[in-house]
């Protein structure tokens, strides 16, 4: 990391970044007894057999269960010697009819297949209850289609699935007088299950009403058990555990309890199957798998579609290895101390294409280095506008754990926060996970920082954070995630996934640029090729193919600021009026957002970006119908800020400056003026530039001091489509 120290005439302060960054995952503390059960639900539902293989599907009710595992415990625990095994294949907002899925993502029938689906749990009514009575007949249609035709599949091979609908749960009444109490949607919520009871009925399939014993729950039990109204928490599912048990399998027989440490080896174990199956399912680059660039990356022998699946054949295979090691522990046999994965498939390793003939990045002229230089060798090869000068903050030869930085941010207390992400592109199976979120701090004033604390390790993929709210907003693809440190020692002790559903289908495209707004809300981005769904205690919130989201956290409201045809917006700022820019990373676009920020309803975008049809990224206007409001020369861009600091000069106050990371490496500077109703910016000598092909810089933030400060990503490789995801 580095850092710009003014010169005796110096007007910029600034710091780069060169490493990367990782946050760590905390399981948060449990309640010493779970709240009062409620109300037993009493007739058996479904019966299992030997070796059956259990899917769930639907929505967020059910997806959260594989990160809170105490009903498949419970399950194990009744039945340890049938052997049978759990895959969740639910997403957040999914309805009956409707899956927003990425492209070729799969149909669910070729994920029941693939996962030889015995018997299906399917959970619904929470989105759509929100259509209120008017929703009704079209939700009951939708649920007997889905019924009847599942009833006809032979996923398994072994006959028709076994099925069970799950009514949604109740809406819980925080008594915040900021967030909604729930009392239409409870009653929305009543009408739905009671559909759900119906369909079930002249379906012929079984049916489990979490409504209303959940309602009793929640109006007995001494503390909130959801995060929202809509969504648990961690005590929440343990308290839903004996009630979904129950509603699926009758009483549990006293000779089916299990001891406690047991029941903790099994949590933990399956805690550790879900956790890959969750990124088997959910792989975090399903365009370069399954998608149109699963043909790119290759080396003349393997492309990312051969060494990807392979991975997520081994996947499967170390989730099968679990499954027996789960099955030992239900039953009390054997060593149970570790797994054995010796068994799975070897990975595919391409050749590398970095340095060669054939590496596309000779075409920019500034090809990297595979010989990295030491970071004071990397200052000698900026050149700065006149009256600047730039200092090393932190490297990571200062702090290994600062190894590929990609966001950065400042506490109040004046500490830089950085995240590093070393899995990227993509997590590997069998290394660990242990992208982090840093804490850098400067003790005596010097400009360089003295210590590197690792506030939160454990992480997948923080490509954005940000700080507020007595905590941490990361992106953990594809979540947003809340980390808290809860007793002051600067290491997170909790750790909440606040909002879920966003779309998976590419890391280089993944949440990023946050920034509070004037109005108190976070922003956030998103790139195309993603189709996210995400449940709100509003409502269910749609977008595909790129843009800007906004959630309220202390009222828990949350929709689409900008809808507009995006490449990968990669930056977001706002000036001292309140009006914000956005910097759409891949075609080098910039935008002012007012007039693309009007609402519109999914699938419906504001026309233009950077998918119209008459695209061209040579070209210096935008595209479709909204122009840019600065011309653009080069791409692509990756963070912007807008000057105002007293470190700055008069003149460069309210400057729009841009990063770039191909070709032109360093920060570009615009003037700024009004145009009209709206913006037009000027392209002016650049703030910093690079003459070595290594530098990356990927985020810029101006400190508490007025300095500028800057990420350096610092890689000789740069670019997802040419190169491999597994480009060595």
């Amino acid at each position: 990391m580095t850092r710009f120290v003014p010169s005796p005439c110096a007007h910029l302060f600034a710091c780069i970044v060169l490493s990367h960054l990782a946050v760590g995952v905390v399981t948060p503390a449990r309640a010493a007894d779970p709240p009062p059960a409620a109300t037993p639900l009493a007739t058996p539902t479904l019966e299992l057999r030997q070796h059956d293989s259990i899917c769930l599907v639907g929505n967020g009710l059910g997806e959260r269960l594989q990160f809170h595992n105490d009903w498949e415990a419970l399950l194990y625990e009744r039945f340890p010697k049938l052997g049978v095994s759990v895959r969740n294949l639910c997403f957040p907002g999914d309805e009956p009819q409707f899956r927003l899925r990425s492209l070729n993502f799969g149909t669910p029938d070729a994920h029941l297949t693939h996962s030889k689906a015995d018997v299906i749990v399917f959970f619904f009514g929470l989105n759509e209850a929100f259509a209120g009575p008017a929703g009704l007949p079209k939700f009951n249609a939708d649920l007997t289609r889905l019924v009847e035709e599942t009833k006809t599949k032979n996923y398994s091979g072994r006959g028709a699935p076994r099925i069970v609908l799950v009514s949604p749960i109740a809406h819980e009444d925080l008594r915040d007088p900021n967030i909604t109490s729930g009392v239409e949607h409870n009653e929305n919520l009543a009408r739905y299950t009671a559909a759900m009871r119906s369909v079930a009925g002249k379906t012929g399939v079984g049916f489990v009403d979490l409504f209303q014993p959940t309602r009793e729950l929640f109006q007995a039990s001494p503390q909130r058990l959801t995060i929202n109204g809509i969504h648990l928490s961690h005590e929440g599912y343990r308290a839903l555990a004996p009630i979904l048990d129950r509603g699926l399998f009758g009483a549990l027989p006293a000779a089916a309890a299990t001891d406690a440490k047991r029941h903790a080896e099994l949590r933990a174990a399956i805690d550790d199957k879900n956790f890959h199956w969750f990124h088997r399912y959910r792989a975090v680059n399903g365009y370069s798998i399954y998608g149109t660039r699963g043909e790119a990356g290759s080396d003349g022998t393997y492309r990312n579609r051969d060494v990807m699946e392979r991975e997520r054949a081994i996947l499967d295979e170390m989730c099968a290895n679990r499954d027996r090691h789960i099955a030992a522990i239900a039953q009390g046999r054997g060593d149970t101390s570790r797994i054995d994965d010796s068994n799975t498939l070897p990975f595919l390793v391409p050749k590398t294409n970095v340095g060669g003939a054939n590496d596309p990045n000779r075409k920019s002229g500034k090809l990297g280095s595979l010989d990295y230089l030491p970071a004071a060798e990397q200052l000698k090869h900026f050149k700065l506008a006149p009256g600047y000068a730039i200092q090393l903050v932190a490297s990571e030869e200062d702090f290994p754990e600062l190894a590929n930085p990609v966001a950065i941010n400042f506490d109040s207390r004046g500490r830089l926060w950085v995240a590093t992400m070393p899995s990227y592109p993509q997590w590997q199976p069998k290394t660990p996970m242990d992208d982090k979120l840093l804490i850098l701090e400067d003790a005596n004033g010097d400009g360089r920082s003295d210590t590197c604390r690792v506030f939160a390790g454990g992480l997948h993929q923080p490509t954005g954070f940000e700080l507020g709210h007595g905590g941490v907003f990361v992106a953990q693809q594809p979540d947003l995630v809340f980390l808290k440190d809860t007793d002051g020692d600067d290491r997170a002790d909790t750790k909440v996934r606040r909002l879920i559903g966003f779309d998976s289908a590419d890391s280089h495209h993944g949440l990023s640029a946050f920034e509070w707004g004037p109005d108190g809300a976070l922003y956030f981005q998103e790139g195309t090729f993603k189709q996210s769904q995400v449940e709100s205690p509003y409502g269910l919130t749609r977008l595909g193919d790129a843009g800007v989201w906004r959630y309220e956290p202390r009222t828990e409201k949350f929709g689409v600021h900008v809808s507009f045809a995006m490449a990968n917006p990669w930056g977001h700022v706002f000036d001292r009026w309140g009006q914000n820019f956005v910097a759409d990373a891949s075609p080098g676009f910039n935008y002012w957002a007012a007039p693309i920020s009007g609402h519109v309803e999914y699938p419906d975008k504001h026309p233009g970006g950077s998918r119209a049809k008459n695209l061209d990224w040579g070209g210096s206007k935008g595209t479709g119908d909204y122009p840019v409001f600065v011309p653009k020369r080069t791409r692509p861009s990756s963070g912007c800020e807008i000057v105002s600091s007293r470190h700055f000069p008069p003149e460069a106050q309210g400057r729009f400056l841009l990063n770039n990371v191909i070709g032109d490496l360093g920060i570009l500077q615009h003037k700024m003026r009004d145009d009209g109703s709206g913006f037009a910016g000027e392209e002016i000598e650049p703030l910093l530039m690079s003459d070595h092909g290594n530098f990356r810089p990927v985020d810029l933030q101006f400190g508490p001091d007025g300095a500028l400060y800057i990420v350096d990503w610092h890689k000789a490789l740069i670019g997802h489509l040419p190169h491999n995801l597994r480009e060595p």
